[in-house]
């Protein structure tokens, strides 16, 4: 494995670990649960319920202040309203108000309201758990007992506030010492003969009896229908006088309760915020309501909080190292806003919830930190290769300017300006290698090289081979040294058909002198590529004239040019010997030759290799022992 693998794998091993001890800490932790709360309020704003059609509230509002007098009111007035819903055919009267002790001013008032809830028999009456004092004992303050007998059902009025103030759940069970009452709504949908999905009908004996505490079970956050005012509303004074069209109660549930202002039953919830509080009543009605429909909201457990938690935070390392930076900023941010709406509409989709602020965090971070450990891991990298180049290459051409060595980002700058200088003047040195090789060698060989045919035969035999190889080596060596220094801005127009042409031609002489015949299927039409014209016509020659040498005589040698998918496809069958798998692997290395073969210089396929690159292309080999060889060569279309 390289150092820059290495590298990158350390990189995303501690990005990992990071973003993992971010999202676990503060998942467990709770400490943002603000902005999970945050999140859940804004999803229970989006989404509404239907308005219920059973469920009526008759309100305690100004306007019946303003005509029946100053609360208290005498309790014949309550005694009145139930006959009157009665009559009209409620289910369920749910009176969301406290009755604890006598009426002192008109005795006869509890009697006659007493008898009104024995002739009803649907009359539901609240519960409450207050404090005889402040930080006192907590009591259960219960209806009057004549009351109590006569009242069809008992349920606790209350609702938890969360560490912000907003009321989002309710304990379903709720008691001094044990939890032995149910919720009103609960109270309510029993008395009307509805038994709420999932929920006990009896309250939950696991509890170990704790006397004078406040014992609780089963929290449930509450699925709102709406802002305040969206449940349907009939004032207390008109549904008292029978201002209502009949039928308007008739099988339904009518919880009655204040709504005016100043009578301290108001609460703040996602749905209203502090601005527009929620009666309390209506938080009963809409705690009915999801009740009834299955929509009271469970919060999952802190191991599937944690698990969710790992997943989400560690999704962005599967495409940050494959992005652009700009395109793993933007992937992330869409990542981030989609866990967020995910999180805020699964309480209206599954009727779950699960905090995220871990996982949102671990996300708006795992940009910035995977960026820091990249750039961490570059710079190493850079200062490794820098080393390594100062080591190969020799001192730098320029010393670092004044205040360079306290800015790690600027030397490097400097640093890498140097190397290049550097490496400009070898190259500036290898042209003029490669000059005196083109010139100061060459020459000499080739003179040689024809003076043979003047010596004694027995020197020629000694002299011509190894003049012969010597020469073509030069050739060889000069031909791969410009491929590997070709400069793409030089390329030009070249129809590639019309060069593989003349490759065929040129290499048609050493076919006939095998009896081999060259097949050409070639397209009529030019095939337009960029290039440079000497060098793509070698190396489709080195290939055509390995195809004869390597060809059984009277045999043939197909060359073929087709276009796909953007692509120039030429390609050299020969019916050979083939070549075995295990020399293809270095057969286009540079001075390595495959095995079977003899003679040539080792150069000529690792040329072919070279010319291909350069061009943007490739060339491949098919081939097996005793079936022939097809080297392919593509190149991009212009």
């Amino acid at each position: 494995m390289s150092r820059l693998s290495r590298l990158i794998l350390e990189d995303r091993f501690s990005t990992a670990l990071i973003l993992l001890a971010v999202a676990l800490a503060v998942t467990a932790s709770g400490v943002l649960t603000r902005v999970d709360n945050l999140l859940y309020d804004l999803g229970q704003r989006l989404s509404r319920q239907p308005v219920p059609q059973d469920i009526v509230i008759v309100a305690i509002d100004e306007s019946s202040l303003s005509k029946l007098g100053r609360w208290p009111w005498s309790r014949r007035l309550h005694a009145a309203l139930i006959d009157r819903l009665k009559a009209d055919g409620a289910k369920v009267i749910a009176l969301d108000i406290v009755f604890a002790e006598p009426d002192a001013s008109d005795q006869p008032a509890d009697a006659q309201l007493a008898e009104a809830i024995a002739r009803a028999g649907n009359v539901v009456l609240p519960v409450l758990l207050e404090s005889s004092r402040a930080n006192g004992q907590l009591l259960e303050t219960l209806p009057l007992p004549q009351l109590l007998e006569h009242t069809a059902g008992l349920g606790r009025v209350h609702a938890e506030l969360d560490a912000d103030g907003i009321a989002r759940s309710v304990f379903l069970w709720e008691g001094v010492g044990a939890p032995v009452w149910p919720h009103f709504a609960q109270a309510a949908l029993t008395v009307a003969g509805i038994r709420p999905p999932g929920l006990a009908a009896a309250s939950p004996q696991t509890h170990e009896a704790l006397p004078f505490a406040l014992v609780r079970d089963t929290q449930r956050r509450v699925g709102f229908l709406g802002p305040p005012g969206y449940v349907r509303t009939l004032s207390y004074a008109q549904a008292l006088t029978g201002e209502f069209a009949p039928g308007t109660f008739r099988d339904k549930i009518v919880l009655v309760g204040a709504t005016a202002a100043g009578m301290g039953d108001l609460l703040p919830t996602p749905v209203s915020g502090l601005a527009a509080p929620m009666p309390g009543v209506e938080f009963n009605a809409n705690v009915v309501a999801a009740m009834r429909d299955g929509r009271l909201i469970r919060e999952t457990g802190l191991p599937v909080a944690l698990v969710a938690a790992t997943l989400l935070a560690l999704l962005p390392l599967a495409w940050l190292p494959r992005l652009s930076p700009l395109t793993g900023l933007l992937a992330s941010l869409v990542w981030f806003v989609a866990v967020a709406a995910t999180a805020a509409a699964l309480p209206a989709l599954a009727h779950a919830w699960m905090p995220v602020a871990g996982a949102l965090l671990a996300i708006l971070l795992a940009y910035p930190v995977w960026s820091w450990r990249r750039l961490e891991s570059a710079g190493r990298f850079l200062d490794h290769e820098l080393k390594r180049l100062r080591q190969e290459l020799g001192p730098a051409a320029e010393p670092l300017p004044r205040g360079a060595a306290h800015d790690p980002f600027r030397a490097r700058i400097r640093q890498v300006q140097a190397a290049a200088h550097r490496l400009r003047h070898l190259q500036d040195e290898r042209r003029e290698t490669l000059a005196f090789i083109s010139h100061d060698i060459r020459a000499p060989l080739a003179s040689a090289l024809m003076q043979v045919d003047d010596l004694p035969p027995a020197a020629q035999a000694r002299l011509r081979e190894p003049l012969t190889r010597g020469l073509e080596l030069a050739e060889e060596f000069l031909r791969t040294s410009r491929a590997e220094m070709l400069d793409a801005g030089r390329f030009e127009e070249i129809d590639f058909a019309a060069l593989v042409h003349q490759a065929i031609d040129d290499a048609y002489p050493a076919a006939r002198a095998k009896s081999l015949h060259l097949v050409r299927a070639l397209p009529q039409e030019p095939v337009w590529v960029n290039g440079e014209f000497g060098l793509l016509h070698r190396a489709v020659l080195n290939l055509v004239q390995n195809a004869v040498r390597f060809a059984p005589p009277d045999s043939e040698v197909r060359v073929a040019l087709a276009v796909e998918g953007g692509q120039a496809i030429a390609s050299v069958r020969d019916r050979g010997p083939g070549i075995a798998p295990e020399a293809r692997e270095k057969l286009f290395r540079r001075f390595s030759r495959g095995d079977g073969q003899s003679g040539g210089t080792g150069l000529g396929l690792y040329f072919v290799r070279t010319v291909a690159e350069k061009h943007g292309g490739t060339v491949s080999l098919d081939s097996a022992p005793g079936e022939g060889a097809c080297f392919t060569l593509r190149l991009p279309l212009r």
